[in-house]
C-alpha cells in the first residue's frame, strides 16, 4: 500500500486517511489526477513537498493499478517563499519611502505657503511705507505751496500755479 508508505500523515502530524487521498480516489474512479502541492514522506521518515500525477492502469476495462510520478518541489517552494519574502520587504520599503516622500511634499507645501505669506506681508509693509512717506511728502508740499501763495505778490499765472 503506497499510501501507507509515502502519504500517511498531514504536515501537522494528523493521520491522512486513505479515503481522502487523491491518488486512491483517481485509482478507484479510473481517472488520472494531478496534484501540485502535497506532502509526502521518505523512507527515513522525513517529509518533502511534492507534485505528482497518477494515471490508472487498466486491464480489460478493470483498474489493476496506477502509475504515479512524483517530483520533489521543495527547492521551488523555498525559492517561492524567498521571492515572497523579498517582495514583501520591497513593498514595505516602497511604502516607507512613499510615506517619507508624502511627508516631505507636505513640508514643502507648508514651506511654500509660508514663503508666500512672508512675501505678501513684506509687500503690504512696503506699500504702507511708500503710502505713508508719499502722503507725508504731499502734505508738506501742500503746506509749502500754501505758504508760498500767501507770500508771493499777486501775479495771476504764479498764483494759479501755486493753487
Amino acid at each position: 500500500n503506497m499510501h501507507e508508505l509515502v502519504h500517511h500523515t498531514h504536515a501537522d502530524g494528523r493521520h491522512y486517511p486513505e479515503c481522502d487521498c487523491p491518488i486512491f480516489k483517481a485509482f478507484r474512479l479510473a481517472q488520472p489526477c494531478r496534484v501540485d502541492d502535497e506532502l509526502l514522506w521518505r523512507a527515513d521518515g522525513t517529509p518533502f513537498q511534492a507534485e505528482y500525477a497518477s494515471h490508472p492502469v487498466l486491464d480489460g476495462g478493470r483498474v489493476v493499478g496506477a502509475v504515479v510520478s512524483f517530483v520533489d518541489i521543495g527547492e521551488r517552494k523555498r525559492a517561492e517563499a524567498l521571492l515572497k519574502r523579498t517582495n514583501d520587504e520591497l513593498e514595505a520599503r516602497v511604502a516607507a519611502r512613499t510615506q517619507e516622500l508624502e511627508a516631505a511634499m507636505a513640508r514643502l507645501r507648508d514651506l511654500a505657503q509660508h514663503a508666500e505669506r512672508v512675501r505678501e506681508a513684506e509687500r503690504t509693509r512696503i506699500a504702507r511705507e511708500i503710502h505713508d512717506e508719499l502722503g507725508s511728502l504731499l502734505v508738506a508740499l501742500k503746506l509749502d505751496t500754501g505758504w508760498l501763495a500767501r507770500r508771493v505778490p499777486a501775479e495771476p499765472a504764479l498764483a494759479a500755479k501755486l493753487q
